[in-house]
């Protein structure tokens, strides 16, 4: 693998849009990624979209918008992590040496209320059984783990505090609303013990990326490219699916045996360890989730991220500022874009680009964690 840059980052607003279509909701992403790269459309060698909810020919016309110029557009479905994977296949094509250059776009409009777990009421016989409402099997998850790591319920409204405190400062957040542990606390219930300010809206909007090999970010300017140095990908083994606190949360499973499994290998390849990075986003659809994948990513150790959270460990001047565009928590959780929306907190943050929710102390290196589908996807950058 030769080494590959993320050069342009471009965001619209998540949020309700339901008068626009997926070209309005993505030219401001990609025309902001193509201008923040210095890169004319005309150079993007490959393109790859991540999107859920969406029609045959959708990616098309997205990518078209910008120009007819005869290069392969790829459409992928992971879920919440669509996006992370159409970065991924980007990521693989440009360090392989096949492209130069590419654009990864996510995207995503997305019904109001519940996800089921499957997307397709009726194919599993938990949701015939009325037995699949995600909040309700997190809330089952969130009494284990609260009882076997004697983990205070103030531990999971910090968390939902910290993330309203990122995106009160975020003007592309679907909420922008400061949260105290208490305001979270005092949330409608959804399924006890989880309120609703544990819980991730679903939203609409659009994230892209353009990355390029590194004769490309000479030519492009390479003072402001952020390295890709890494990204690992899998999906579980038997011995990862069953039991242990926080199985199943957001795709990962038996305490973040996946991630945690993953992230040894990325952290070995590229030679960075825990205590190296920076600044983390992490795929938080929930706020147990959050402390499931502090632990796994080795950030804190097995049943002691409660009380790391309490201590403003996932804070601006913390151990590891965490979700710091407001996670999908508060920034929301189009499914497609997501991922991609990570990618563009961490260089925002490595640039020093992310105005008054930067991080302190010059951050050089930034992790992405992204579920979906019963995947995680990883990726280290550093500048």
């Amino acid at each position: 693998m030769r080494k590959v840059y993320a050069m342009g980052i471009g965001m619209h607003k998540f949020g309700r849009f339901t008068e626009k279509s997926f070209e309005e909701l993505t030219y401001p992403a990609i025309e902001g990624a193509l201008l923040d790269a210095g890169m004319p459309f005309k150079d993007i060698e490959v393109a790859f979209c991540g999107v859920v909810y969406s029609s045959l020919y959708d990616s098309r016309r997205v990518i078209q918008q910008f120009g007819w110029t005869g290069i392969m557009i790829h459409s992928l479905a992971q879920a919440s992590g669509s996006s992370a994977a159409a970065f991924r296949l980007g990521y693989w094509t440009v360090g392989a040496g096949i492209h130069d250059t590419a654009l990864i776009v996510g995207y995503e409009k997305l019904p109001k209320g519940m996800l089921t777990g499957t997307l397709f009421p009726g194919m599993n016989h938990l949701d015939v059984m009325g037995l699949d409402p995600i909040p309700a099997r997190l809330a089952l998850e969130m009494r284990k783990r609260m009882k076997e790591y004697n983990e205070p319920i103030e531990a999971y409204a910090a968390v939902a505090a910290q993330a309203s405190e990122y995106a009160s400062l975020n003007p592309m957040a679907h909420y922008q609303e400061k949260h105290t542990i208490q305001d979270v606390l005092n949330s409608p219930v959804v399924s006890e013990p989880l309120t609703l300010y544990m819980c991730c809206p679903t939203s609409d909007g659009a994230g892209a990326v353009v990355i390029c090999s590194e004769k490309k970010a000479r030519q492009y300017g390479k003072k402001r490219a952020i390295e890709i140095v890494g990204n690992v990908c899998g999906t579980p083994q038997i011995e990862d699916l069953v039991g242990g606190p926080g199985s199943d949360i957001g795709g990962d499973f038996k305490g973040g045996n996946l991630t945690k499994r993953l992230v040894r290998k990325l952290y070995n390849d590229a030679a960075i360890g825990p205590e190296d990075i920076d600044v983390a986003q992490m795929h938080d659809p929930f706020t147990m989730a959050t402390l499931v994948d502090l632990e796994a990513l080795g950030f804190c150790k097995e049943g002691e991220a409660g009380r790391f959270v309490l201590k403003g460990n996932i804070g601006p001047s913390g151990k590891i500022p965490t979700n710091t565009d407001g996670g999908l928590l508060c920034k929301g959780h189009p499914m497609g874009a997501t991922g991609t929306a990570q990618v563009a907190e961490v260089v925002k943050q490595l640039r020093g680009e992310a105005g008054p929710r930067q991080i302190p102390n010059n951050p050089k290196v930034g992790l992405t964690h992204s579920s979906g589908a019963g995947m995680i996807n990883i990726n280290l950058l550093k500048k």
